[in-house]
């Protein structure tokens, strides 16, 4: 059985971060990019804006989400490390985007077969439940899975199934912010992510 890497998708494999501000501020219109970043230290879909009261969900987000991200890539170097560790471990993609949202960007940039699945917002909402799924379903032990994210948020529901985050800082939160997770690395270069995986499962 090989052993498993869990993939956030917006912010470490794509750059959508102004796409999601953006629809943010239809129905917030006073939402700073400092306070849209904040939603992200727990679940999205359960954040509370600075004033106490609960984040609005935009009606008609994946929709304006797709429409907009047609033009978004995945950087060449994501892709090769992408697929070289498809060759070495399962790779699954969690997150809070819809599956079929990920699903066309994937297959636009030809890269969808490297993933054995992905389960969106659409799969379910709490990313605790959604791992506990992967590992049920792999029969696989949490010390042979890590999650690759962008945020505090996942790196605490991770923790919560006993899996270990690493965390990239070129998505949603900067070094500081991650810290306070204690993922078991932080990483700045896509470029490290084969070594860091390889010594985090090894």
């Amino acid at each position: 059985m090989k052993k498993l890497v869990i993939f956030d998708f917006d912010g470490v494999l794509v750059d959508t971060i102004g796409i999601g501000f953006s629809i943010n501020q239809e129905i917030h219109p006073d939402l700073s990019m400092e306070e849209y970043k904040s939603f992200f230290e727990g679940n999205i879909y359960g954040a509370i804006r600075k004033d106490g009261t609960p984040k609005k969900h935009h009606p008609d987000f994946f929709n304006l989400y797709d429409s907009r991200s047609r033009e978004i890539i995945v950087p060449e170097i994501l892709k090769f490390v992408v697929k070289e560790l498809s060759i070495l471990y399962t790779l699954v993609i969690v997150s809070s985007t819809h599956s079929e949202s990920i699903k066309k960007i994937l297959d636009r940039e030809k890269i969808t077969d490297y993933f054995a699945e992905i389960q969106g917002a659409d799969v379910e909402r709490n990313k605790v439940i959604k791992i506990n799924s992967i590992l049920e379903k792999y029969n696989i032990l949490p010390k042979n899975v890590v999650f690759i994210t962008d945020t505090i948020g996942d790196i605490r529901e991770a923790k919560e199934c006993e899996v270990k985050s690493i965390a990239v800082t070129w998505g949603f939160h900067d070094r500081k912010t991650l810290e306070k997770g204690n993922p078991v690395a932080i990483i700045d270069d896509p470029r490290d992510l084969l070594k860091t995986i390889q010594k985090v499962l090894e």
